[in-house]
């Protein structure tokens, strides 16, 4: 039996689908949604006829409205997952219906579960809201697109400890869909770095036995200013929905040297439920350039440098994804074993003068693919004498181990 709708327009209505969301407060957050994006205008014809599957506010609990609202195009493509045009179909006609072509193109199934009526496996909760250009069906939850790019973030709570952060410190990590079998993993701090002379490991444990299952890129503790903003970003080999159902959590560390300082640490995937956000608006045919970093001899403990090679990946129209990839044994093949050090080694990117322009994320020395990624601007790689150095130590800066030319000075390619 389809649950009755208690809209008061579902008798003679007078209202378009669009007038009936704004005027009922238990549709307010769909109705926010729609105004920012066109299918506020659509629904708003009176000429065309229109079935839309309207989640309810509880249903946005968990998403991130406002990545959505900033973001007009993949929002506008998912409210458009809400709407079938040119029928006005009830509870009775989806019944009969095994599925519906929306107007994002792509096809809803329509089932039931224990006698309710579902689309896209999420179930009605209020059926058959008549308007004067069509019908609406209230459900609980919102439909995402296969074309939508999805993210999801977690938070981290800070963990008290006897370290030198001993109140812990609050964060965030997002989980950024790239493609079918990678995922761009970003973490940042709430209130930006931390002001420790260290960089803070990072790492996805198994829930069952706490192993490390996957590096982060690591953050850099040091100074707080406009080039250190407290994040970091990594691109790993893990499916979003994969990650999205790990079985785990995060943990981030007051250092290499005291990992058993943890001062943030935040369930995810299976454990947890995360926030769901608008996702990258990938570049179209993206484009990735490399640089060599060369080994700087130095006074510290990696006397002969370490070399390596900077990956420039093109991101979005305005951000690019550098990853810094350090060879420690210098054969030439990167990811095959860490530096073996007790801290992490620091990396910015230098203005021609010598002046810090951005922090990348530090390469934590017990990584075995001893790289770090960060999401840098573009207008900082379109500068012209830019370079980066990869030091020893937050705590042993003098000593830089690996140095490479990035912008048009380095030649090879042109651009970043």
């Amino acid at each position: 039996m389809l649950l009755h709708s208690c809209f008061q327009w579902t008798t003679n209505p007078q209202f378009s689908i669009i007038q009936v969301f704004s005027n009922d407060n238990d549709l307010g957050t769909l109705a926010s949604a729609l105004q920012a994006a066109d299918p506020a205008e659509t629904l708003g014809n009176e000429n065309a006829t229109f079935t839309v599957f309207a989640p309810a506010n509880p249903a946005f609990d968990n998403v991130d409205v406002q990545s959505l609202t900033n973001n007009p195009d993949p929002l506008r493509d998912l409210l458009n997952f809400h709407v079938v045009q040119g029928e006005a179909l009830t509870a009775s006609d989806l019944e009969g219906r095994e599925s519906v072509t929306t107007v994002e193109g792509q096809e809803l199934q329509i089932g039931s579960e224990n006698g309710t009526l579902t689309v896209g496996g999420v179930p009605v909760s209020q059926s058959d809201v008549e308007a004067s250009n069509g019908v609406a069906h209230v459900i609980g939850g919102v439909l995402i697109p296969e074309s939508f790019p999805r993210r999801v973030s977690y938070d981290l709570a800070a963990q008290s400890n006897s370290g030198a952060i001993s109140s812990g410190v609050e964060g965030t990590v997002t989980f950024w869909e790239y493609n079918d079998s990678q995922t761009l993993v970003t973490l940042s701090l709430d209130n930006g770095p931390t002001g420790a002379s260290v960089s803070h490991p990072a790492h996805i444990h198994n829930e069952g036995d706490g192993e490390i299952a996957i590096y982060l890129s690591s953050l850099d503790g040091t100074n707080r200013n406009e080039a250190n903003d407290g994040t970091s970003a990594r691109l790993v080999d893990r499916s979003f929905d994969t990650l999205a159902g790990f079985n785990g959590y995060v943990n981030i560390h007051e250092s290499v040297e005291n990992l058993g300082n943890i001062v943030a640490q935040g369930d995810i995937g299976s454990n947890a439920t995360g926030t769901l956000g608008a996702g990258l608006s990938l570049a179209d045919n993206p484009t990735t350039n490399t640089k060599e970093l060369t080994a700087q001899p130095n006074n510290g403990d990696f006397s002969n440098g370490v070399p390596g090679q900077l990956r420039l990946r093109e991101l979005t129209a305005d951000q690019t994804l550098v990853t810094v990839r350090l060879d420690p044994d210098g054969d030439g093949e990167f990811g095959d074993g860490p530096t073996q050090a007790t801290v992490s080694h620091p990396a910015h990117i230098h203005g021609s003068g010598g002046a810090i322009q951005d922090y990348l994320s530090p390469v934590d020395g017990t990584d075995s693919k001893a790289r770090s990624s960060q999401i840098v601007p573009n207008d900082v790689l379109n500068s012209d004498g830019i370079y980066v150095n990869v030091h020893e130590s937050a705590a042993n800066l003098q000593y830089v181990v690996s140095q490479g030319d990035v912008g048009s000075s380095s030649g090879g390619g042109g651009g970043y």
